[in-house]
């Protein structure tokens, strides 16, 4: 699991190879120029060779994940360009447009273009007898194919890391934050647990303390420096969302500090 800006993606941790419904066959080299020998050149040949017989093309029978679990594939087959309809018409359309602006390789037609919608019938490989998944994409979409041997959960057939081993790693993950937050001191800094002292420039917010209530009102207290910043923001949010008051911009230093000159 991979986290982009706030969102999880997931893969399996099985070893997949890419996949796709039609083939699509290399429209150059993979590389910058040749090599300068005769073997270097069979070498790149070699190379290319292997990189290339590592993407599948679907057919009946592989296995490929889909919603987190092994599917059989039944059918691939291509749509008629007569029964797209018009998402995909449009879509077709404007792919000849940019490439009339930026010409390269041949010009597609319903039959090469990439992204021409196809048909793909899928059913769950652990239940043969469940009923099949029919699906329209783009010919171009990138399918992980799975290999005939690999490990699913046996409690909720999917294949690793599954919903349940996520959770309980989230679980634990938060654990360990809301043991951390609950060792922090009185007047240490919330968001990195350090004391505040008295050089210090800090933030407060008045009121309850929503992460340490234990601590008692106008506890709240941070770093007023950019380590600290997002845990400020968050705890800001917070306080508005339950419509508490906003920070107090600067923390007077007989309050960070127990009183000390």
């Amino acid at each position: 699991m991979v986290t982009i800006n706030g969102r999880d993606y997931w893969s399996t941790r099985t070893p997949t190879r890419p996949g796709y419904a039609v083939a699509f066959p290399r429209t150059g080299p993979r590389r910058y120029g040749q090599a300068s020998t005769a073997q270097g050149r069979r070498d790149d040949r070699i190379a290319d060779r292997v990189l290339d017989e590592q993407v599948v093309t679907l057919e009946a029978d592989h296995l490929v994940v889909f919603q987190r679990a092994p599917y059989r594939v039944v059918e691939v087959r291509e749509i008629p360009p007569d029964v797209w309809g018009e998402k995909w018409h449009q879509a077709f359309k404007e792919e000849l447009a940019r490439w009339d602006s930026h010409p390269w390789g041949d010009r597609p037609t319903p039959a090469t273009w990439r992204d021409r919608p196809v048909s793909v019938v899928l059913r769950p490989a652990e239940r043969p007898e469940a009923k099949s998944v029919h699906l329209r994409g783009r010919a171009s979409f990138r399918w992980d194919v799975l290999p005939e041997h690999y490990a699913v959960c046996r409690a909720c057939g999917e294949l690793p890391p599954c919903s349940h081993e996520l959770t309980e790693e989230k679980v634990r993950a938060q654990m360990i934050l809301t043991e951390e937050l609950m060792s922090v001191p009185p007047g240490h800094c919330l968001s990195c647990g350090e004391a505040i002292t008295s050089r210090m420039k800090a933030v407060r917010f008045p009121g309850p303390n929503l992460w340490r209530p234990d601590l008692g009102d106008d506890s709240a207290v941070f770093h007023a420096r950019r380590e600290c910043a997002y845990d400020v923001n968050r705890y800001r949010e917070q306080l508005q969302a339950g419509g508490g008051e906003d920070m107090q911009a600067a923390l007077p230093l007989d309050d960070t500090d127990g009183g000390a000159p």
